[in-house]
């Protein structure tokens, strides 16, 4: 989702730096070419974001990256300062979102989806682990 984030702030003109963390170097040619022709306000990091520490960013955005318990965790263990995390949720969010709430506390609102019914955006302000 970086790149629409990209253009749509581009749009409104707004000069947000969108952060694009790919370990792919050729995904990271296309997103690098893709900012440069659109001229948008990227960075294109070739990392891994497994093994990066210390991350300190406002907004965190995942569609069909990784289980959502998986990307919780990376956010606990990696990033020092985060405002939220957006998770594009599909047909199956509601029982993804019921399976993690076991495992984590989580400040939350739902958002409905344009575009399918069964869909929907979660906005987490806050996560914590359960013991």
């Amino acid at each position: 989702p970086g790149l629409i984030v990209a253009i749509a702030m581009k749009k409104i003109k707004n000069t947000m730096k969108i952060n694009l963390y790919e370990k792919s170097y050729n995904k990271c040619v296309f997103l690098k070419e893709v900012s440069r022709k659109l001229n948008l306000n990227t960075e294109v990091i070739h990392k891994d974001i497994f093994t990066v520490k210390n991350i300190e960013t406002g907004t965190i955005m995942s569609r069909a990256f990784k289980p959502m318990p998986v990307i919780l965790n990376l956010v606990s263990e990696s990033f020092k300062k985060y405002k939220n995390i957006i998770f594009f949720m599909g047909g199956s969010g509601k029982k993804i979102l019921s399976e993690t709430l076991k495992e984590w506390d989580l400040d939350y609102e739902i958002k409905k989806s344009l575009t399918s019914n069964e869909s929907f955006i979660l906005n987490i302000q806050r996560i914590r682990k359960k013991i």
